[in-house]
C-alpha cells in the first residue's frame, strides 16, 4: 500500500470516529444528532438519517473495502 493510501484510509477513519465522539452524523457534513423522543436512537438535525453505533461502524467498513478494492486492483 502506497503512504498516501495509508494516509488518506487513516484520516478517514479517524474523521468517522470523530464523529462517533463527538455525536456527529456519519454520513453527512455538519450534521448534529438530536434525541428522538423516546428512542435510544439518534437523529441527524441535517440529512434526518437516524444514528447508532452500527451506522458508524458500517461508515468505516465502507473505507476499508474502498481501500481493499484499490489495492487489488493495483
Amino acid at each position: 500500500m502506497a503512504e498516501p493510501a495509508q494516509e488518506k484510509f487513516i484520516k478517514e477513519v479517524i474523521k468517522i470516529i470523530d464523529r462517533w465522539s463527538f455525536e456527529q452524523c456519519a454520513s453527512c457534513e455538519d450534521g448534529t444528532m438530536v434525541s428522538i423522543e423516546g428512542m435510544l436512537d439518534f437523529k441527524c438535525n441535517k440529512c434526518g438519517k437516524t444514528m447508532n453505533p452500527i451506522n458508524y461502524l458500517v461508515e468505516i467498513a465502507k473505507i476499508v473495502f474502498n481501500l481493499r478494492e484499490k489495492v487489488e486492483k493495483k
